[in-house]
């Protein structure tokens, strides 16, 4: 195998327009995200017709790269993609990356489980092996070592071999059209930014806290998620997550007790003390009125056998369509449903992966056994929004 590593600017203008007009490419990136908020990219891999480039964006004005991956006349094969996207978003804002495949998805719908390795994947499904030793190095570092590059240059050189293995036995079991939707559907999930105000509801014990306090937690939360944005750090470099957890249940409101909070780093006490007791007592300061509701009770413990009921169903569906049950179903999806039935009865929200191919197969039957049980789950509603204490 051999490989041509792109340095030099004018070298890589001159190679754009072919890039620019491939029909296919095999893509990988190498990236750190250590000690940053977003992910410092450190190596871009192409195979274009096994011509294999490595593209180094350290040395390289990369920015016209963001053209060739948005073009949806091309088409782009990965594997375990959700980082890359996220590489290119960050990457190239201005240009999003689309028309995607990812062969670890494919071979999830083949029953290779839903995160089968490239390595495993290789070896399982052509029995190609290579090493994976330079999976933890230092990719910022300059100059890459020639392991560094051969490793690289492996991550892309048997990608379309996989590709092709995967996509004629999608084809032959009429799969092939679910899993493209599927990838497509990485590129919008990957696209959707949170809600800042609504980013305190993802602590899953948020439901304990009073009004003030999730006031307190939500102001909290968006402070630690401007810091990190701003400093390009990890949110858990700011606050761990316990850590603010802790301030909002203590409340510190003088500088010796919030330096009694577990795990808080000096460093972040001696930079952002003072910001974090002002918002104590912003917090503090304010009415029920103007605090954010409370968040609903988890449900109770009868409900598993609902969820059971809908595993059942799922699973008889998979075995009806030849599809892994864990790729028909992802358990947040059924918990999404499942709440949102029960909060908005018919009018609620579909997770966007139950619209698509899966609502005639599965997501209809879900919503029948639903429906069939909605004096149950009314009662459920009561308790879940703290109307009556009993189920």
């Amino acid at each position: 195998m051999s490989w041509e590593l792109i340095t030099d600017q004018r070298r890589f203008n001159e190679l754009l327009t072919t890039w620019a007009s491939a029909e296919v490419l095999a893509l990988d990136t190498e990236f750190i995200r250590v000690n940053t908020f977003n992910p410092q990219t450190a190596l871009i891999q192409l195979n274009i017709n096994q011509s294999i480039y490595l593209i180094d964006p350290i040395a390289l004005d990369t920015k016209a790269m963001g053209t060739v991956f948005a073009n949806q006349n091309s088409l782009k094969i990965l594997h375990a993609c959700s980082e890359d996207i996220e590489v290119f978003y960050h990457q190239y804002p201005q240009h999003k990356i689309s028309h995607i495949f990812d062969t670890q998805v494919g071979l999830a719908f083949l029953g290779y489980g839903l995160q089968v390795g490239y390595q495993k994947a290789l070896k399982e499904c052509l029995n190609i092996e290579i090493s994976k030793a330079e999976t933890r190095s230092d990719w910022l570092a300059r100059p890459l070592s020639p392991e560094q590059l051969q490793y690289a240059a492996s991550d892309v050189e048997h990608l379309p071999k996989l590709y092709q293995f995967v996509v004629e036995r999608l084809a032959a079991r009429n799969l092939l059209s679910y899993c493209q939707q599927d990838c497509q559907q990485m590129l919008v999930e990957a696209s959707e930014s949170p809600v800042l105000k609504s980013i305190y509801q993802q602590f899953s014990n948020a439901w304990q806290f009073n009004r003030r306090q999730l006031s307190l937690l939500q102001m909290l939360a968006i402070w630690r998620e401007g810091s990190a944005r701003i400093h390009n750090i990890p949110r858990t470099f700011v606050l761990k997550n316990h850590t603010l957890l802790a301030i909002v249940q203590e409340a510190p409101q003088t500088l010796a007790r919030l330096a009694r909070i577990q795990d808080l780093h000096p460093r972040t006490y001696q930079k952002h003390g003072a910001m974090i007791l002002e918002i104590v007592k912003q917090a503090n300061d304010k009415t029920d009125a103007q605090c954010p509701p409370l968040l609903p009770l988890p449900l109770p413990k009868q409900a598993k056998g609902l969820f059971d009921q809908l595993r059942q169903t799922t699973e008889q569906v998979a075995h009806a369509h030849q599809i892994p049950a864990d790729v028909l179903l992802r358990k947040r999806w059924l918990d999404s449903l499942v709440l949102g039935y029960i909060d908005d009865g018919e009018a609620l929200v579909l997770p966007s992966a139950l619209t698509g191919w899966r609502y005639e197969i599965l997501t209809q039957p879900l919503l029948q056994i639903l429906a069939s049980q909605q004096s149950q789950l009314l009662k459920w509603r009561d308790y879940r929004h703290r109307r009556t204490m009993t189920v």
